[in-house]
């Protein structure tokens, strides 16, 4: 590429609460084309490449459509732009990042896999670019959010009980959460309209049988007048 030449990509952090680790996982993809072909990296676009891309929205939805994601978000958000000559060494280039969210287990294709986003973001997992930086970015925007917001929520889906509330609060958070807090939270959002009990319940830690709830404002999170930081 000539001197002159600037690129400007999306990049998502898409995110997955693994109930069999125990932890939250990173979607990475293998890179097929040069620089670092065969490095694995967050899936991201060259926006208004080879197509016209309208806004920075019309290419997250280019890319989370295209087979570097292809999953169902129930939750994105932009979390910053990084930019300067050295970070890609085709060119000067920036990118923008998104957190992204995804609920269910799914099956992913042959360059795409599940990577630990705590590994990722403290770099013991090596990315190329400085998508060490971003996911590490978008990591302090998950905990920071989840202090004063239902946003930990989203990775249980449209049912949950109250212990795997408080358990993804803890995990997100990395701490113990109280339960008596997690219970006034969830009483709060059945107050404003975001939550109801559904009458049934599902087996839980140990198969004992535990009522759940449902969510009825996907795809929205709800601000609390105070944080677990308080």
């Amino acid at each position: 590429m000539p001197l002159s030449a600037y690129l400007h990509t999306v990049d998502l952090c898409v995110l997955f609460y693994c109930r069999a680790a125990g932890e939250l996982k990173l979607l990475l993809n293998k890179r097929d084309t040069e620089p670092f072909a065969g490095h694995w990296a967050l899936p991201g676009v060259v926006v208004n490449g080879d197509v016209q891309d309208l806004s920075l929205t019309d290419a997250v939805e280019r890319l989370r459509a295209s087979d570097k994601v292809g999953l169902d978000l129930v939750w994105s958000e932009q979390v910053g732009t990084v930019g300067d000559a050295f970070r890609d060494p085709r060119c000067w280039s920036s990118s923008t990042f998104y957190l992204a969210i995804i609920a269910d287990e799914v099956t992913l294709s042959e360059h795409q896999a599940w990577f630990s986003l705590d590994a990722v973001a403290d770099g013991r997992i090596k990315l190329p670019f400085d998508h060490n930086t971003i996911v590490a970015a978008v990591h302090e925007r998950l905990l920071s959010k989840s202090l004063y917001s239902s946003l930990p929520l989203m990775f249980l889906g449209e049912e949950f009980s109250a212990p795997q509330a408080t358990a993804i609060f803890s995990l997100v958070l990395a701490r113990p959460v109280l339960k008596s807090s997690i219970r006034q939270r969830l009483l709060k959002l059945t107050e404003v309209g975001y939550l109801r009990e559904t009458g049934r319940k599902k087996p839980g830690e140990g198969g004992r049988p535990q009522a759940t709830m449902e969510n009825l404002k996907p795809g929205k999170i709800y601000f609390f007048d105070r944080s677990f930081a308080d």
